[in-house]
């Protein structure tokens, strides 16, 4: 929730001691008509943000859904943004501990690209604001919203999602479910593929929960997380192997399992994590398991990257994974148990890195299966 420094709050200070002050005007009837026309201008324009945009409600029914993708909406990122955007990032290494990171210059490189449009420096502006890091300047909600609104302004998806959430956690005053259902299916349409995966997860359901916390709507959902996953998002491959394996074929449990392997190459925590109970066994007695067969050597290296992956917070891709973990019947190659050393084999072949900062290490990832 905004602080008592917020904008907002201010805003709606100003309007209640306009309203106590006009009690004597209006009991002499004097200047009623400049006070009205005020309040019906400054709540004209707080209406008029963003981040109250009037959406058409949310429909867990509706019959279609046209595929969109995010990067044909997305505004074109100036250079300099972008070479300020990447100094970012680096200092904000997941290998740096929290307390060790330049935050004070990390938000001023990440504000200074938001200024010049750069639209993933806005969102991770905005989310760096809303953390509890040590050394962030700035701690104030409105601020966030501000630069989710300006990324609102240039058409970006993500951030119609982004908004979303900021309802249904309050963050947005009078923000509640039915406001960021209606923001999540306005960023779905546009081409978030986190908005996609999200509804779609919500909508693949076997029929309708009475509470409303899931909807019967399989062939909409289906459509959507096949149009995330088509962006590489890795998550949306994870809903989409449960919507698979429902068939309990042979085929269908292989596809599913497939598309797990998928979404691990494209960085998911939570498609390494769900693939790895399946080499272990999982349902193997009561024959949902999707392997057929346990292999533990194959659970323990899904495990250890699943862990990899979600210390690293989606940043990191392992695009050849295939060379240090095939999906059966291929052999297994070798490992030393190191999972530096399978994040290496898998991950996209870069030049050798700069000299690495005092930070987080991986070690305690090796022993933590």
């Amino acid at each position: 929730m905004p602080d008592n420094n917020g904008l907002h709050a201010t805003l709606m200070a100003l309007v209640v001691r306009i309203l106590i002050a006009s009690l004597a005007v209006l009991a002499t009837g004097l200047q009623a008509r400049p006070f009205t026309a005020f309040a019906s201008k400054l709540s004209t324009s707080i209406s008029d943000l963003p981040r109250f945009e009037k959406l058409p409600l949310f429909n867990p029914h509706r019959k279609t859904f046209t595929c969109a993708y995010q990067a044909q909406h997305l505004p074109t990122i100036d250079p300099q943004a972008e070479v300020w955007f990447q100094q970012a990032l680096a200092l904000d290494d997941p290998n740096i501990y929290p307390d060790k990171r330049d935050y004070p210059k990390i938000y001023q490189l990440y504000s200074q690209a938001a200024e010049r449009n750069h639209w993933k420096a806005m969102l991770n502006l905005a989310s760096l604001i809303l953390s509890d890091h040590p050394g962030v300047p700035e701690h104030n909600p409105e601020m966030a919203i501000g630069w989710v609104e300006k990324a609102m302004k240039q058409g970006v998806p993500d951030a119609y999602d982004m908004m979303g959430i900021y309802h249904q956690n309050g963050i947005v005053k009078g923000g509640d479910a039915t406001s960021a259902y209606a923001f999540f299916q306005r960023a779905a349409d546009m081409g978030s593929p986190s908005a996609m995966t999200f509804l779609g997860t919500k909508m693949d359901g076997a029929y309708d929960d009475p509470d409303g916390e899931f909807w019967g709507n399989l062939s909409v959902a289906t459509r959507m997380l096949d149009c995330a996953f088509a962006q590489d998002y890795g998550d949306a491959a994870d809903e989409l192997s449960l919507i698979y394996s429902r068939a309990k074929t042979a085929d269908a449990k292989l596809k599913a399992l497939k598309i797990l392997h998928e979404g691990v190459k494209l960085g998911s925590a939570k498609c390494a994590n769900s693939i790895a109970p399946e080499f272990d066994g999982l349902g193997l007695t009561n024959g949902t398991n999707l392997v057929g067969h346990i292999d533990k050597a194959r659970a323990e290296r899904y495990g250890k990257l699943g862990d990899a992956l979600e210390f690293y917070g989606g940043r990191l891709k392992l695009p050849n994974l295939d060379k240090v973990l095939p999906l059966p019947p291929a052999p297994l190659p070798e490992w030393d148990g190191n999972v530096m050393t399978l994040i290496d084999g898998a991950k996209a072949v870069t030049p050798p890195p700069a000299k690495p900062q005092q930070g987080a290490a991986l070690d305690g990832l090796n022993s933590a299966r």
